[in-house]
């Protein structure tokens, strides 16, 4: 009894099994009267209709006495009761035992020969000689229907009640199922069960949806969790070997020519090393859409394409560069440019001269795609999954600068675009592909 109490889906089920009674409570009430007042209507127009009838009676005071005692023989127990008063207020017709009432509808009561005094809806309407003729019908029939709908009802109620009751019950119990699979579940994640997932059901109703969302946020967290561990462990191995560096150069100092020189370029890789950290970091935080407008991604492309044609010609590369026209995201166009330019260092940097570099802009229906391809040596296949890590440069990258997180910082832009980033064999080369969403 205490879950009952305390248990939101069991008072989910019961608010809305009192909601439900009550509404069936109040449409009783609005159906008995509307049909006890129908009832006494139709008497009423039953009584005055036969009042009238018997109103146009010819022959006087004698032939409506004689029409009365006739329509009198032939009465059932639902038929009328008749009176008939002389201008003194005497009943001289009509076995109905009562006292003269007034003119118009009224409730009167009358001596039953069966039951005793009884109450019955009568009509009196004067006659021209000074009499008063009634007319007039038992109220058992009404009372007796209202009865027997405050029965009725009566019943229908308490099963509604019974059966909203074991609705709640049924309800409340699944409710509590549901949400139970997703408490116990998020228990066993932080007793340390990192790989449990919301389960999601075939019905694809609310609690799936809040499941799915769940499960997605439990991903971007797993995500960001092995990006530390990553990051964590990859700064400690990329850091080791520029640090004992820039210590030797410092020994140096004051000895070798050109030490402090040197002992200064590696404090600069060391400041561009965790500046780059620091740019992924604060693109992956997200808050960025803040920031983001619209951006002619066809005249971005044109305007780093043109920057980057010197330093690929000096570089002995070959570079050419196609945009479509008329294509635009929504975004924020420093990234965007940075994550084009990046793509471009890095095939000048890990390609030889005479290697040949296009980019190339090309719209879809719903996206743009910015593609990077070269002719140049490649990477193995193997390494295809894993060139976006942090930190990761390939055994043929290992002589040349750089710090692994070139790539990386382009796949966060991407995904902070709502985009994403493929990386492909270019049999010869290499091609990373980066799409986003555009706009009109």
């Amino acid at each position: 009894m205490a879950s009952l109490r305390t248990s939101a889906a069991y008072r989910i089920a019961f608010t809305y099994a009192a909601a439900l009674a009550a509404a069936i409570l109040m449409l009783g009430i609005a159906v008995y009267f509307a049909a006890d007042a129908e009832f006494r209507h139709q008497r009423d127009e039953r009584i005055a209709a036969e009042l009238s009838d018997l109103a146009q009676e010819q022959g006087g005071t004698t032939g409506l006495s004689e029409e009365i005692a006739e329509r009198e023989r032939g009465r059932t127990t639902e038929s009328f009761g008749y009176a008939l008063f002389d201008a003194a207020g005497r009943r001289i017709a009509g076995r109905m035992d009562t006292t003269r009432p007034a003119p118009g509808f009224s409730m009167i009561v009358f001596r039953d020969p069966a039951e005793g005094p009884d109450r019955a809806r009568a009509k009196a309407l004067d006659l021209p000689d000074g009499g008063r003729l009634v007319v007039a019908v038992d109220s058992e029939a009404v009372e007796a229907i209202d009865a027997t709908i405050l029965e009725l009802f009566g019943i229908a109620f308490a099963v509604v009640l019974l059966v909203g009751l074991a609705g709640a019950l049924l309800l409340g119990r699944y409710l509590r199922q549901r949400l139970g699979v997703i408490s116990r579940t998020a228990n066993a994640i932080i007793g340390g069960e990192l790989d449990k997932r919301m389960p999601v059901s075939a019905y694809g109703d609310e609690f799936d949806s809040v499941a799915l969302a769940l499960n997605a946020m439990l991903e971007r967290i797993a995500g960001l969790m092995e990006n530390l561990r990553q990051v964590s462990s990859d700064v400690a191995h990329d850091l080791r070997t520029p640090l004992v560096r820039l210590r030797g150069q410092l020994e140096q100092v004051g000895k070798v020519d050109g030490a402090a020189e040197r002992a200064l370029e590696q404090g600069d890789a060391l400041l561009a090393l965790f500046g780059s950290i620091l740019r992924i970091s604060e693109v992956e935080g997200g808050g960025l859409e803040q920031s983001f407008t619209r951006v002619d991604l066809s005249g971005l492309v044109d305007d780093v394409g043109d920057s980057f044609l010197p330093a690929l010609s000096d570089s002995g590369h070959h570079f050419e560069w196609r945009a479509e026209r008329g294509i635009a995201v929504c975004g924020n166009r420093e990234l965007l440019a940075q994550a084009v330019a990046n793509l471009l260092d890095n095939a000048r940097v890990h390609t030889p001269a005479g290697t040949r570099v296009t980019l190339t802009l090309s719209g879809h229906a719903t996206k743009a795609e910015i593609l990077v391809e070269d002719d140049g040596p490649g990477v193995a296949s193997a390494e295809l999954p894993v060139l976006l890590r942090r930190f990761y440069r390939g055994e043929a990258s290992r002589t040349t600068p750089g710090n692994g997180l070139g790539l990386s910082l382009v796949a966060a832009v991407a995904a902070a675009h709502g985009g994403a980033v493929e990386t492909d064999d270019g049999q010869p080369g290499l091609r990373v592909t980066v799409t986003i969403p555009r706009i009109d």
